[in-house]
């Protein structure tokens, strides 16, 4: 704005010299050359201003009727340039009545236009609001600028509908909504029951899935039960077998024990059956031998008996006196009688030596 502004007050300005000059006025030559560049200074501050910047200006169009009459409000913003400003200026007095005389009024026209193309506001309410907002700016762009001037963007700010329309739109939206609120819970009703009837049927299907596992399952624990069982009965019949087996190896060992007992007892009873013998047999021996020489000895005895009859009867005598406590001495003449006994009594005891 402040730019528009500033251009206006230097058209002004210009304007006012150009009417001075124009004047049969006394100046000085030198005054008049100072306020020639002084104009020409300006003139170059504008141009450039206007060439080098954009301007965006804002418009509101009311009450443009559609095709079906029913009127319609829009606000656009158009950004343009110049691109030529001398020429812009050589076609109107200002920028401002570019401004005012073609962007206002010749787009009003362009607006009437564009709008009469569309016969429905219900259209341009919802299904070709888009298009209807193309087309504003399409128009705009073709048949809006002049020479030396480009228009850069159009945007539409708002489009503003009749309030009993809108109102009636909020109603029949609000009636829209309530109908798909109640559509989307009558099919949230009907999912909800066909979830129900899924979920009842499936967990009627996991319920007989289920009694049919717990059936396998039990069969199984009744069959792992009853292996369990016949190992237990093979377990214990190896048991009672082992049990057997080792008491009959115990037995036999005891048995084996026992008749190598008996076989050592018999051993033995034979050992001391055979020494018994030899004993026998060494002491039947040693009498035999005893007896030999007592035999002998009696032999010698009945020889010097017989050869000695004196000395004989003093044995019997002696022995007789034995019993009565009675010394008795040999009879006979010989003296010598004990010393011939002594004699012959050697060969006995060499017979007992032998």
């Amino acid at each position: 704005m402040k730019r528009v502004l500033f251009i206006f007050v230097g058209m002004l300005l210009l304007l006012f010299l150009s009417s001075c000059g124009d004047q049969d006025i006394p100046i000085q030559e030198d005054i008049a050359e100072k306020r020639q560049d002084s104009l020409d200074i300006i003139t170059k501050r504008l141009m450039d201003s206007l060439k080098n910047k954009d301007q965006m200006d804002f418009f509101s169009f009311n009450d443009i009727l559609l095709g079906d009459g029913v009127p319609l409000s829009v606000d656009l913003a158009i950004r343009w340039r110049t691109t030529d400003p001398a020429l812009v200026l050589s076609q109107f007095s200002s920028i401002y009545e570019y401004k005012s005389k073609v962007l206002a009024l010749r787009g009003q026209e362009l607006m009437n236009e564009a709008f009469n193309e569309f016969e429905s506001v219900d259209s341009v309410f919802s299904s070709q609001r888009q298009r209807f907002i193309g087309r504003l700016k399409e128009i705009i762009f073709d048949r809006l600028p002049e020479d030396g001037i480009v228009i850069k963007e159009v945007i539409c700010e708002k489009i503003k509908f009749p309030e009993t329309y809108t109102d009636a739109m909020k109603k029949a939206g609000l009636q829209r909504q309530e109908m798909e609120r109640i559509n989307q819970e009558t099919i949230l009703a009907v999912a909800r029951s066909a979830a129900d009837k899924k979920k009842a049927e499936a967990e009627a299907k996991v319920a007989i899935a289920k009694a049919q596992a717990e059936g396998r399952l039990a069969k199984i624990k009744a069959e792992t039960e009853k292996s369990k069982r016949a190992s237990q009965l093979a377990a214990a019949e190896t048991q009672r077998q082992v049990a057997f087996k080792k008491s009959q190896t115990e037995a036999d060992h005891l048995k084996l024990l026992a008749q190598a007992d008996l076989e050592k007892q018999g051993n033995l009873k034979k050992l001391e059956i055979e020494h018994e013998k030899s004993k026998i047999a060494v002491e039947v021996e040693r009498k035999k031998k005893m007896d030999m020489a007592d035999f002998e000895v009696q032999m010698e005895l009945a020889k010097v008996f017989q050869n000695n009859p004196v000395y004989a009867s003093y044995l019997v005598n002696k022995e007789m006196a034995s019993k009565v406590k009675i010394a008795v001495l040999p009879s006979g003449s010989d003296p010598n009688v004990f010393g011939t006994l002594l004699n012959q009594t050697i060969p006995v005891a060499d017979t007992k030596k032998d």
